[in-house]
């Protein structure tokens, strides 16, 4: 009796401390980030945001958030990613952010407006989620699609390459067939400069160039180099006429599954991660007009008139698009946000916007 006594006190206490046990252990959550650019951190910003969003957010998590990478579109291209998010298949994916606007949010195509950014800092000031536009964008999106923008971050100012001409005028433009993103404002824009706008897939760009499916394509200068654009296109014409804007996507039910201490994890790795992306990002187009030089590009540096040219052709055909589209409200408070970011700017410098 004593011994059946003994071993049933035994199992008691053993179910006692497995219960405490199993009590102490934290939930772990599974983060699948994909990108399409190369796993160079030192050669593309977005790879560098990369590997430090998994070494910030496990460290603030205590591990507790477990972050793959997976570089190089290995889950899909942007597109496909996007919709992947937008089910739960994989929890975020960062893209350009008019591919989001394209398929489920039209509101965000407003950061496809040509022209608008004097500056990285001015764009780094409006696509900040506390900025007051950008935050109700943000949570207007969520909303609506169950895919919310963890960050919105400048790129760099996106150029025109070609195999055919040097462009200077948009007159230079007219019978060129330029891939763009599949985004309708890129395209759109495209056709503003009297060109023949063919939306194809980044992973399928290099390829459409060198077989001459697209005479040109437009992009950071970043990507030029780091995507070896420069082995089968001939002329660079440093338009800026976008600001490319990278949007990392988290599916909105897994974030909010988050407990708040892991939510804040995320978002604090997320903002040490953004500071890289635009200081790489910043150095990478710094340094790429020299490379681009010696890989045998020519490059075109518009005079202040050929860029109005651009301006006159492209800003009012875009605009009246996006009226249409979003409503002439949105626009009107985009751009007057950029405004309050210029002025900002201005008196920090001591100064006044003129």
């Amino acid at each position: 009796m004593r011994n059946r006594f003994l071993i049933t006190l035994e199992i008691v206490i053993a179910l006692v401390f497995a219960v405490l046990s199993g009590a102490g252990q934290a939930e772990e959550y599974i983060m699948k980030f994909c990108w399409v650019d190369p796993p160079d951190p030192f050669g593309q910003s977005t790879s560098a945001y990369a590997v430090v969003l998994k070494a910030e957010v496990e460290k603030l998590s205590a591990g507790r958030i477990k972050v793959e990478l997976y570089p190089a579109g290995q889950l899909g291209d942007q597109r496909s990613g996007t919709e992947q998010v937008r089910k739960g298949t994989i929890e975020a994916y960062n893209i350009s952010s008019g591919v989001l606007a394209s398929l489920y949010y039209p509101e965000l195509s407003i950061f496809d407006m040509p022209f608008s950014f004097s500056s990285r800092e001015v764009a780094r000031r409006v696509f900040d989620n506390q900025n007051p536009f950008t935050k109700e964008l943000i949570e207007d999106c969520a909303r609506k699609t169950g895919i919310r923008i963890l960050s919105l971050m400048p790129f760099g100012f996106r150029h025109f390459t070609n195999s055919v001409r040097p462009i200077r005028t948009p007159k230079d433009m007219e019978g060129l067939k330029i891939r763009t993103i599949e985004i309708v404002p890129h395209m759109k824009l495209v056709e503003a400069l009297g060109a023949t706008p063919v939306p194809i897939p980044f992973l399928e760009l290099y390829t459409s160039l060198q077989t001459k499916v697209v005479d040109g394509q437009e992009n950071t200068l970043q990507n030029i180099v780091a995507q070896k654009f420069y082995q089968v296109q001939k002329y660079l014409t440093l338009s800026g006429h976008l600001m490319g804007v990278g949007a990392t996507l988290v599916n909105e039910k897994w974030y909010q599954s988050l407990p708040d201490d892991l939510k804040l994890a995320l978002v604090e790795g997320e903002r040490v991660a953004q500071a890289t992306y635009n200081g790489i990002g910043a150095l990478l187009d710094a340094v790429a007009l020299d490379k681009l030089r010696e890989y045998g590009m020519e490059i075109y540096f518009p005079t202040p008139d050929e860029l109005q040219m651009f301006r006159e052709k492209a800003v009012p055909y875009v605009r009246g698009w996006m009226e249409k589209e979003v409503g002439p409200g949105l626009v009107a408070r985009y751009l007057a946000a950029i405004e309050a970011a210029e002025e900002d700017l201005a008196r920090e410098a001591g100064g006044s916007k003129k």
